[in-house]
């Protein structure tokens, strides 16, 4: 991205406020939170900084509005911004396409709200995705409201917000039995594809920890490895490294592809050197899902793992709060979703059973003959 404009400065009818440029210190920090991806509409298989592809999106004086929200404590988080990042990448395509803005700015009105829904729900999108894309865009006019910009949110709870259930739904990520997994890691053409199964599945990580983690984030101590993750919300936890996987990072490192970026290098590199992002690691997943003969391998992806692993943990008899700890989950509601739908019909129906208990003092002239 090109050096942004200094000073920003929205004119609405009468006043004028003033933004403040963002210091270069925290744009490097988003521009490597980041990272690269594949633009959504470009030629060939070339990755570009996505702080690059939102600068050509996005209007000048959003784009630094951008930097600043993304760069703030509250959206710490490496998949929060990465989120973020894609779905006004979408936006913009979307107001490109369907209303000619050559670049997206925070100027939407309610009925082109309206217009953006109904494409998305023609398109097949799922209620989830239109509403964490609606909120994306209403935290966006909110921080841009905070600094006094003239911006006001479009977004009509009434109009435009879906309602969706939150449990397990039939696009929640897949579970794959044990076996599956080890199919998976059996499939392995190296020791960094077999690493990727092995750190997803046995610390049940978001791609994310994995891809935001750096080399540094590894520790030693005593016979165990460490491994520190920055979790949503931006916490740092560390996560303990299961023997086979600590062996297999150690084996990587030593033939890891040298790191040339700014910054630590990542844990795990894509072929080039580069971090990885979550695409990357769904291509390989799904690569090794074929290989496996694991039936339809385009279902499965690093959430796959996550969930498979919280689920066989369930099944082995830990409870909610042992699974909140595994997982990371905030909220152990999150992790009741898992408990909830595992065997949700045999549980019920054996619960229903038990208190049929009092059914017993039906009498008998009530009941049927035989």
């Amino acid at each position: 991205m090109n050096d942004l404009p200094e000073p920003l400065v929205f004119r609405p009818a009468e006043t004028a406020v003033e933004l403040p440029a963002p210091d270069p210190i925290t744009e490097a920090a988003v521009r490597r939170s980041l990272g690269r991806r594949r633009p959504l509409h470009g030629q060939g298989n070339e990755q570009v900084d996505r702080l690059d592809l939102l600068a050509e999106a996005l209007t000048p004086e959003l784009t630094a509005l951008v930097v600043l929200w993304l760069g703030g404590s509250r959206r710490a988080s490496h998949d929060t911004r990465i989120g973020y990042a894609d779905d006004l990448l979408l936006w913009a395509d979307w107001a490109r396409r369907e209303l000619g803005h050559e670049r997206f700015g925070l100027d939407l009105h309610r009925g082109e709200v309206t217009m953006w829904l109904t494409c998305q729900q023609d398109a097949g999108a799922a209620a989830s995705s239109i509403s964490r894309r609606l909120s994306t865009l209403s935290s966006l006019y909110r921080y841009a409201a905070g600094w006094g910009l003239p911006a006001v949110c479009p977004i009509s709870d009434d109009d435009h917000r879906p309602k969706f259930h939150r449990g397990r739904r039939a696009t929640s990520a897949r579970v794959l039995d044990a076996d599956q997994v080890e199919a998976l890691i059996a499939a392995a053409g190296d020791v960094r594809d077999a690493l990727i199964v092995g750190l997803l599945y046995t610390g049940a990580l978001r791609v994310s920890e994995l891809c935001g983690a750096d080399d540094t984030d590894r520790h030693d101590e005593g016979r165990r490895t460490w491994l520190v993750v920055t979790r949503k919300g931006g916490k740092s936890v560390r996560v303990p490294l299961e023997t086979t996987v600590a062996e297999l990072l150690d084996l990587y490192r030593a033939m890891r592809p040298a790191w040339t970026g700014t910054g630590p290098a990542p844990l795990v590199a894509d072929a080039n050197g580069g971090r990885l992002d979550r695409h990357d690691v769904t291509r390989l997943l799904r690569r090794l899902a074929r290989a496996a003969g694991i039936p339809r391998p385009e279902t499965v992806g690093p959430h796959a793992l996550r969930a498979t692993a919280i689920t066989d943990q369930k099944r082995r008899g830990h409870g909610a709060e042992e699974l909140q700890e595994l997982s990371g989950h905030a909220d152990v509601r999150t992790v009741m979703i898992y408990i909830d739908d595992d065997g949700r019909a045999e549980r019920v129906a054996a619960l229903t059973d038990d208190l049929g208990r009092v059914m017993t003092a039906v009498p008998r002239h009530l009941k049927s003959p035989g």
